[in-house]
């Protein structure tokens, strides 16, 4: 048995937002039923397989579930996975769908950890995001959640969108601060490719945001956050100490995990997979107990050792030579010395203690570093 983080993906939303690219549909109820015996099903496949010492379920919009719904899949789950050996158990929810009754089975499940969707907490912010809920439903639903008993609750936030201003995103800081979460996510904005804010984009019914300003803002989040008593752990994620997500470390760290549902990668051994991403495709196919893996690929150790490094770049801690040379059999400076040497005479990344990570500097101009190591 290996020690894995395992993903469980919903599909469903009530409507697209204007930025998502991610595999989700709009929902109809008789059609959740089926995906949920689905990944039933597929879950069941795994008993007894892996030991998980962490369970993320993400979306689309998990929290879009009826309370019946909401219940089968958290049973189901139970019924497959040793909760004993699950250390963090998260679902996301959006402050739009999420009840009092929902959070009470998310409690009873055992599910110990919260990521709130709320991106800002303006209305007209949310409203240009095409996001359902609105900042007071964002405000509520995070005080239920504490009511509740959830001692573990992320809230996510977006930045530089085209009618932002750095004064609204220092006044949206302020907010998520004077709520307290245990652990904060900001992220860029970005233009997906098929998604209707791009489309605005391309017909130029909207214009990015100065990158200026969008680096300001980044700043901004690092200095706030930071001085009341966030831990910059992560590109874009910050925590009070020991609220670090252990779920995403897997990923950061390039080690195993298992993914269920529509579109759901997995990585075990250097094995990198991923499920059909038609909803409809993965149902008849896991009902007709067919292989609904629709990629698949080794990955090559140079590049297995690539990839690594690249996801640790995203910690501020990065990477300790010691670990590397334990999984790969040699050293970084064997496969990226010259990178690493001329990146370190930029000022872009420093390699003390045996560890490479980005400097500062190298934070804000992260993408572009990680192509290096490509």
């Amino acid at each position: 048995m290996l020690h894995n983080s395992l993903y469980i993906h919903i599909p469903f939303c009530v409507r697209k937002c204007r930025y998502c690219d991610f595999n989700s549909i709009v929902s109809e109820s008789k059609k959740i039923g089926r995906y949920l015996h689905a990944i039933e099903k597929e879950l069941s496949v795994l008993n007894g397989r892996y030991v998980f010492n962490t369970v993320y379920i993400g979306g689309g919009t998990p929290s879009i579930l009826t309370e019946v719904q909401l219940e089968k899949l958290l049973h189901s789950v139970i019924r497959y996975i040793p909760s004993s050996e699950i250390q963090e158990y998260t679902v996301e929810a959006n402050p739009g769908t999420l009840t009092v009754n929902k959070i009470g089975l998310l409690k009873e499940y055992m599910v110990n950890r919260i990521s709130l969707g709320v991106q800002s907490f303006q209305d007209s912010q949310l409203k240009y995001l095409g996001r359902i809920h609105s900042s007071n439903d964002a405000g509520n639903a995070f005080v239920s959640l504490r009511k509740a008993g959830f001692k573990n609750i992320n809230v996510d936030l977006i930045f530089g969108s085209p009618e932002q201003s750095l004064d609204d995103w220092e006044k949206d800081l302020k907010t998520v601060v004077e709520l307290g979460p245990d652990h904060i996510s900001t992220y860029a904005l970005t233009y997906e490719e098929g998604t209707s804010l791009t489309r605005d984009l391309e017909d130029a019914s909207i214009h990015k945001l100065d990158e200026y300003v969008e680096l300001e803002m980044y700043k901004t989040s690092i200095r706030y956050l930071t001085s009341n008593g966030y831990n910059h752990y992560e590109i874009s994620n910050f925590a009070k100490y020991g609220y670090e997500c252990a779920h995403n470390h897997a990923y950061w760290k390039n080690i195993g995990y298992v993914g269920i549902g529509a579109g759901a990668y997995s990585f075990i051994d250097g094995v990198r997979t991923s499920n059909e991403k038609d909803v409809f495709k993965y149902i008849d196919g896991i009902n007709e107990n067919k292989n609904v893996i629709s990629f698949r690929e080794k990955l090559e150790l140079n590049q297995f050792a690539s990839e690594t490094v690249v996801m640790a770049l995203r910690l501020r801690q990065g990477i300790s030579n010691t670990d590397f040379y334990e999984r790969f059999g040699y050293t970084i400076e064997d496969q990226f010395g010259e990178q690493m040497n001329r990146l370190a005479k930029y000022g872009l990344v420093s390699y003390e203690n045996e560890r490479l990570k980005l400097t500062e500097k190298g934070l804000f101009v992260a993408d572009t570093v990680m192509t290096e190591f490509i």
